[in-house]
């Protein structure tokens, strides 16, 4: 049966994860050839997982970030990808790492999020589970969302919302302007491409699946989570209050901090 925790948050810096309240602080875990993967999302990028890292080196606990074709470079790089190139490097990636490593701790953003289930399915063996950050099994457009997407291709402005600094900051593409966002559109149908995959895969998932959505993502439809429990009724999903597609409050980072250590320690 799925499970669903919803995190509110009056001023404490404590989280809330199956029961357990505190602070999100690294401690020593076993390490048994455990690697913690990295996979971000659609024009996003590693930076999005320096909290995370940072914990599982304090922990002893090895990790890799996967940067998918087409991100950490210009614009016309990114248009020369798409759905096959990422779904091809994150197999491959894993693949790898699946060589030297006992057990994979996979946690994705977004678009990272739906090809860490696609690659889980076809290899399931050596898969601890999946974290799965701002999952889009299905988008909304907003206008919230379309303020932020705008607003984060124009140059920063001071005292500006943190959801378009996040937005902005976390961009692993470079030169998107207002004016050529539309040459985004073949890639962004690649997107919807694999989210379609990641539907049709969840059912076949056989790894333990925890999601965290936020209630005020602006992308992310709140009908993601309706056919998450339909699909895949044993996973673990908690819904944030605060927090956005990109941006994340201090306490819900603690949060999702904290969701992190739990999946590691659920790997030994």
């Amino acid at each position: 049966m799925t499970r669903v925790e919803t995190c509110r948050f009056g001023g404490s810096s404590l989280a809330a994860v199956n029961g357990v309240q505190g602070e999100a602080q690294a401690k020593p875990l076993e390490n048994r050839g455990i690697c913690a993967v990295m996979i971000h999302g659609f024009l996003g990028s590693p930076a999005h997982f320096a909290p995370f890292a940072a914990l599982a080196e304090a922990c002893g606990v090895q990790t890799h970030t996967i940067s998918l074709p087409g991100h950490g470079g210009s614009l016309r790089e990114f248009l020369r990808t798409g759905r096959r190139a990422w779904e091809a490097h994150v197999a491959s990636e894993l693949t790898a790492l699946r060589a030297q490593h006992e057990k994979l701790l996979l946690v994705g953003h977004s678009m990272g999020g739906l090809l860490a289930i696609c690659a889980a399915v076809k290899m399931q063996d050596g898969i601890a589970g999946i974290l799965a950050i701002a999952l889009p099994l299905r988008l909304r457009i907003t206008r919230e969302g379309i303020r932020i997407r705008i607003a984060a291709a124009c140059r920063a402005r001071a005292g500006e919302d943190p959801r378009i600094a996040a937005a902005r900051d976390l961009c692993g593409v470079s030169g998107i302007t207002v004016w050529n966002a539309p040459l985004l559109i073949p890639n962004a149908l690649a997107l919807l491409c694999v989210m379609r995959r990641a539907r049709k895969s969840l059912p076949a998932l056989r790894v333990p699946l925890r999601v965290v959505n936020s209630i005020g993502d602006e992308i992310v439809s709140p009908r993601s989570l309706d056919f998450l429990k339909t699909a895949q009724p044993n996973a673990e999903i908690t819904q944030l209050q605060a927090s956005s597609h990109f941006w994340f409050s201090p306490d819900e980072w603690e949060t999702l901090k904290a969701l992190f250590m739990h999946a590691l320690a659920s790997t030994q």
